[in-house]
């Protein structure tokens, strides 16, 4: 995980987690903090599956234009 990763999936694990806080049905404001966070940490999980498979596609982007560069 590189620091550019970490730049884009702190804040966005912080917005998920309180957007979150709201939607919790609990009372005990110990429990609604836990279910926003196990939230927040499976939302930033697919968030960081997607910003790698958004690299892969940009990384062959680049590495097919380099190709057709060469050839053309």
């Amino acid at each position: 995980m590189t620091l550019r990763d970490l730049l884009f999936l702190i804040p966005f694990f912080l917005i998920s987690f309180f957007a979150l806080r709201p939607s919790v049905t609990a009372f005990d404001p110990t429990w609604i903090a836990v279910w926003a966070f196990l939230g927040a940490v499976c939302m930033t999980a697919v968030a960081w599956l997607a910003l790698q498979m958004f690299k892969v596609i940009v990384a062959d982007e680049k590495q097919r234009n380099a190709e057709k560069r060469k050839e053309g």
